[in-house]
């Protein structure tokens, strides 16, 4: 994307704000953070733009996942120096699956489809959705424990994805009706 005068929402600029974002990622219980209003109105506005304007395709492998995919890529050097001072790792860039999720979408767990321990950065460009409608991106485990991570418009969730810790996409259900839930997922 082109680079504006600010990508990001200017409160995550700020040194203070990064110190104490990376901090809670790192000395929390489940190592995730959740930042709601993260980009700028104006950056995030173009964004939603460009990946709803996708050549999305329709995916489905009945044990595992069923939805619609594309792929995009974030160059932006402030939103890849954020991501990099809080994960302590070096990105340039990321490239995200853009799923579009519909009545019917889901992902779930399968042994078959088992990730490697990483970074997972979600980025949410929903408007207003319901978490009763389903479509919750879900952490565990396991054992038992899970994660949910609630959705919210224009909000970035960074998640450290330790060994035997999966993420699925719960099933969205007849209530969803018309809607889309739209979200990026890079694991770094």
């Amino acid at each position: 994307m082109d680079r504006r005068v600010n990508d990001l929402n200017h409160g995550y600029l700020k040194e203070e704000t990064k110190q104490k974002v990376r901090k809670s990622f790192f000395h929390s219980d489940f190592p995730a953070i959740l930042l709601n209003d993260f980009f700028d109105q104006g950056f995030y506005t173009e964004l939603k733009k460009k990946i709803l304007s996708l050549n999305f395709k329709r995916d489905a492998v009945i044990l595992h996942h069923s939805y619609a995919i594309s792929s995009y890529k974030i160059t932006s050097k402030e939103f890849c120096d954020f991501i990099s001072f809080i994960t302590k790792k070096k990105i340039d860039e990321i490239t995200f699956s853009a799923y579009l999720l519909t009545w019917k979408d889901y992902m779930i767990l399968n042994d078959k489809y088992l990730q490697k321990p990483g970074i997972d950065v979600i980025i949410d460009l929903t408007d207003n959705w319901n978490a009763e409608l389903g479509g919750v991106v879900t952490f565990t485990d396991g054992k038992g424990t899970v994660y949910p991570i609630t959705p919210t418009e224009n909000s970035l969730a960074i998640v450290e994805r330790k060994k035997n810790l999966q993420k699925y996409i719960q099933y969205i259900n007849h209530y969803a009706k018309d809607k889309k839930r739209l979200l990026l997922i890079a694991s770094i």
